[in-house]
């Protein structure tokens, strides 16, 4: 495998600390990003070398000598449109502006299944899922190779190890593990997975299955229409 430095975006979420986990048991070289230094002795342990960043304003020094890069930031529940606007859309266009800069390998984002279907979404999750559509779009349209994660509802259960592909028609959502989205973020980047939206819920198929068919299936176009600004 070529050497790798992984820029992880949301190191100290949820989702993100389990993929900082992955990095470190797969002996991935990576850069955490995190707002406060209170939380840099975690991720020390983990051999990650540490940058401070804000994601609402400039925050492309952390890309310096990096190869791929996996966003996984969000925001909470609680925080607002203001927060889903700012950390949902606006920072991962700004990630995905700096990673072209830099002209990264590879950039993975975990999103969200509702953003298939924003205007279905119930009304709490409406502006969430336009958000992460608007981001996913712009990151499709940047010209980096990327990888689009859309897993369904979340749960903070242990891996299962296995999942079942998604798409925006389906109706049965079963809940997956975080544990099993950072294998999955992990994976597209040892495995050079790119120019895909891989949509998923919990399921029975063997991840490595999934992505041994992923690696054989031709690439195919992002289905939504470019955005035009901003």
């Amino acid at each position: 495998m070529k050497t790798l430095k992984v820029l992880l975006i949301g190191a100290h979420g949820r989702t993100g600390c389990l993929i900082a986990r992955r990095l470190h048991d797969e002996a991935i070289t990576f850069r955490a990003l995190l707002r406060k230094s209170a939380h840099k002795s975690e991720f020390a342990a983990m051999g990650a070398e540490i940058v401070l960043g804000d994601l609402n304003h400039d925050f492309s020094h952390a890309f310096d000598d990096i190869t791929h890069v996996i966003y996984a930031a969000g925001s909470a529940e609680a925080e607002g449109i203001h927060e889903q606007r700012a950390i949902d859309r606006d920072a991962v266009m700004r990630t995905a502006d700096y990673a072209k800069r830099r002209r990264v390998q590879q950039l993975v984002v975990v999103s969200a299944l509702s953003a298939f279907y924003p205007e279905r979404s119930g009304f709490a999750l409406r502006h969430y899922s336009r958000m992460k559509r608007e981001a996913d779009e712009y990151v499709a349209h940047r010209g980096v190779p990327y990888a689009i994660l859309r897993p369904g509802p979340l749960s903070d259960e242990p891996a299962h190890g296995a999942i079942a592909l998604a798409d925006e028609h389906t109706a049965n959502q079963p809940e997956v593990s975080r544990a099993d989205v950072a294998r999955i973020a992990v994976k597209c980047v040892t495995r050079g997975i790119h120019d895909r939206v891989i949509a998923f819920v919990g399921g029975e198929t063997p991840i490595d299955a999934v992505f041994d068919a992923l690696c054989i299936q031709p690439v195919r176009t992002f289905h939504h229409a470019a955005p035009t600004s901003r």
